[in-house]
């Protein structure tokens, strides 16, 4: 196959047990694609995957073969040329009967121009399958950042895991949105927003947790905005709302005050995205919102959902 005329886009895609709905969800916004099996996605739209929790690398798409002899006989028919290049393999299944460095090697050999394996400034990608061989250049792989933001200095047992705290802020805003996370207890929400080039907010009604999220953007070298604050009465105009709704003492839920949290957000925001144990469906649509998706996330015992939302017109 000669080289295409129109940039195709090949997203990978980690695709952890029991969080396939999530994953695709994720997928599906950034990218507009859903991911396959194997966690593969094709798209048109060309998307910096820096930010990405569970989508991890974007690749123009230069070839695609089914084989390894017609992949090179591609490589070579095209003059493809780059210098301190290298090539890698991702094989789907990793269990894939495939020799990872001969493949690499004959790739590489059919490529004009000199390799470097330890500082390439072009890596290129072949990603095989029992079927088909995709090739092309890596353009963006996720920076992994919400590994070191599970590591923040400040810490509660309730605290929103980092990566999902990723995944609920490329659910609903883009880089230079503005964001508001109304609970944001030691801002695990906003650290990942600003990180992102979003322009976050955060509130929480305990001082503590208020210090507690200053400390840890600082320690990250994050700026936001952050005040004490009850969700109930916060006011401002944002582009999306993202938040952990709260628990009182001992993990207990105050289903009136939700209730009124909810009620308040709708005029903040044209859409959202909510994290609660409970089942939000009644209280959402008795308050006028919209629920575009609903998206579990099981751990061990317990099963958190994703409330993505719109408010209705009125």
């Amino acid at each position: 196959m000669a080289l295409r005329a129109k940039p195709t886009y090949l997203y990978l895609t980690a695709i952890p047990d029991r969080l396939t709905e999530l994953v695709t969800a994720e997928c599906l916004t950034l990218t507009g694609s859903a991911p396959n099996v194997h966690g593969i996605s094709f798209s048109e739209e060309c998307v910096d995957v820096r930010r990405g929790a569970y989508l991890k690398s974007c690749i123009e798409l230069l070839f695609e073969a089914s084989s390894l002899t017609e992949l090179c006989w591609d490589i070579r028919s095209a003059g493809l040329h780059a210098d301190e290049f290298r090539v890698s393999v991702v094989k789907k299944p990793r269990n894939l009967k495939v020799n990872s460095m001969v493949l690499a090697r004959d790739i590489g050999s059919a490529i004009g121009g000199r390799a470097n394996l330890d500082q390439p400034d072009v890596t290129f990608l072949a990603v095989v399958t029992a079927e088909r061989i995709w090739f092309g250049r890596c353009l963006s792989e996720s920076d992994n950042m919400w590994l070191a933001h599970a590591q923040r200095p400040h810490v509660t047992s309730s605290s929103l895991p980092s990566r999902l705290a990723r995944v609920l802020v490329n659910l609903v805003v883009r880089p230079g949105d503005r964001l508001l996370d109304p609970c944001c207890g030691t801002g695990t929400i906003v650290m990942s927003a600003a990180h992102s080039g979003i322009r976050a907010v955060g509130y929480d009604n305990n001082l503590r947790m208020v210090g507690a999220t200053t400390k840890n953007l600082q320690h990250f070298g994050l700026t936001a905005d952050v005040m004490f604050g009850d969700a109930r009465e916060v006011r401002g105009q944002f582009d999306a709302v993202a938040t952990d709704l709260p628990y009182g003492i001992n993990l207990t839920k105050d289903t009136s005050q939700d209730a009124e949290i909810l009620a308040n957000l709708r005029t903040c925001a044209p859409k959202a995205a909510f994290i609660d144990l409970c089942d939000l469906t009644n209280p959402l649509n008795d308050l006028g919102y919209q629920i575009e998706t609903v998206i579990p996330v099981p751990k061990l015992s317990i099963v958190r959902r994703i409330f993505i939302v719109s408010v209705r017109e009125t």
